[in-house]
Order: C-alpha cells, then structure tokens, then sequence
C-alpha cells in the first residue's frame, strides 16, 4: 500500500491505470472511494491516483492544529513520489480547496483543473462541522453529513444507500477530533483573492441542490475561461449521484482542450 510522507504525516493514496496523471482529491466525509466510478472511468486512458485527505481512510488521523499549507503539502508529497508533472489535477469541497491552492503555488505543475461542487469561498457550514465532528457521536454524525450532501432523498434510495453503505464503513474508526482541525485548517485562508491568477483550463461542476452552487458561479466568474456546470437532480456530491453526466462533463472539458488521450 503506497503512502507519501510530508512532515512525519502519512498519506495514503491509490494508483489505477496507465497514461496521462489525473490527481484525485475527495470531499468530506469521504476518502478515496469517493471517485470509484471516475477511477474506473478514466483509468482506461489516464493513470488515475486518488489520495486520503488526513482524517479519513487509511492516512494518519491528526489531531492537532496544522496549516492549510501543510494539507496541501500531503498533496504535493504525493505528487513528488508519483512524479507527477502535467496531467490533470480533480477536487471536490475540501479537495476543490486543496486543488486550487496547489495550482496557485505550483503554477505549471499540472495542464487542467475539474472541480466538484468546488469554490474557493470558506464553506458557511465549516464551523458548525468542526464542533459536530468534535462533540457529537462519529459515525451518526458522518452519516447525517453525507445525506445532507446528496440531493434531497438520494440517500434513502438503492444507489443512495448502497454509496453510503461503501464511504461510511469505517466510521467506527475515524477521530472526531482530527476531523474537526482538518475543517479548522482553513480557517483564515483566503483563495478568492488569488485564482483570479490561474492560467490553465478550469471546469467547475454543479449539481442543481448543491449549497455551493453560488460560490462555484462566482469562483468560475474570477477565472479567465473557466467553465461551470450545473447537473440536474443532484447535491454536492455529484460526481456520485450521477456519474454519467459528471463524465460527460469532464470528456467534453478534456477534448475541448486537447487532453484527453486516445483522439
């Protein structure tokens, strides 16, 4: 199992396929399995790797107070033992932040963003999770979490269930705690101001019930040429709740901009 190091802090991350480098950064509360369906999707024409943010999965559980600077560096420690340079770089909510922090400070590390229910505002709701994931039951909370994200009932249908049945599985073993300061971690940290200097195609995606819908129009407004998607009938987590349209998105974005192997 491959992990990348950045000060003492142990990131897990997976690698499919073979081509083109496309980074995959997930959402809260999830881990790598977020992206199952665009890992199986895109690994047929591109090396996909997909980490776990700290505080999920199988990368270290961290509990005391650490920059925003320093998640970003678990990114960046990934991308310096894979050897990543070009390639496309995806984010959703957190990992959306994480993306377009690394593309601020390493401009020519990667040829293409895609961003899932991403902006670069600090989301209204961080506070309010930091202290429920600190004082409240894990795995109950998790799960109210995750269906609050989802467009409203996808989480009491089949797909729903069967999607929260896989991200939630380890709850059990998560930290309140190291959940919370990962939240905290962006506390006083301002993207709005600087992605307005990116300079390489940008894809910002949508789903209509999506809390962050506003928040990823205007993020898209301060990006010369970026593209923003809405899909119907799902939340923030839409690359889940409809996957097809998600892809579609994306193959479109990545032909459009001659970034998609194979054609």
């Amino acid at each position: 199992m491959p992990y990348a190091v950045n000060k003492g802090v142990k990131t897990y991350y997976e690698v499919t396929g073979e081509g083109p480098d496309f980074l995959m950064l997930h959402a809260n509360p999830c881990d790598h399995r977020m992206w199952m369906y665009q890992t199986a999707f895109f690994s047929r024409r591109f090396r996909v790797i997909s980490t776990d943010m700290r505080g999920y999965g199988r990368t270290d559980k961290v509990e005391n107070p650490y920059s925003f600077d320093e998640l970003a560096g678990d990114a960046f420690a990934v991308c310096e033992q894979e050897s990543i340079s070009g390639g496309i770089v995806a984010g959703a909510s957190m990992g959306s932040k994480i993306a377009f922090k690394m593309v601020v400070d390493r401009p020519g590390l990667f040829d293409a963003m895609i961003h899932v229910g991403g902006n670069a505002h600090r989301g209204t709701s961080y506070d309010g999770r930091a202290l429920g994931y600190l004082t409240d039951d894990v795995p109950g909370y998790r799960k109210r979490h995750l269906a609050e994200l989802f467009a409203p009932g996808f989480s009491e249908t089949p797909r729903g269930e069967f999607h929260s049945s896989i991200i939630l599985d380890d709850s059990e073993k998560l930290s309140g705690k190291a959940i919370s300061t990962l939240f905290h971690s962006f506390d006083n940290v301002d993207l709005v101001s600087q992605v307005s200097a990116i300079n390489l195609p940008v894809q910002i995606v949508n789903g209509i019930h999506d809390n962050s819908l506003e928040g990823g129009k205007k993020t898209a407004s301060l990006i010369d040429g970026a593209r923003h998607s809405i899909i119907n009938n799902a939340g923030h987590l839409c690359c889940l709740e409809d996957p097809d349209a998600f892809q579609d998105i994306c193959v479109s974005f990545l032909i459009e901009n001659g970034l998609y192997p194979g054609l």
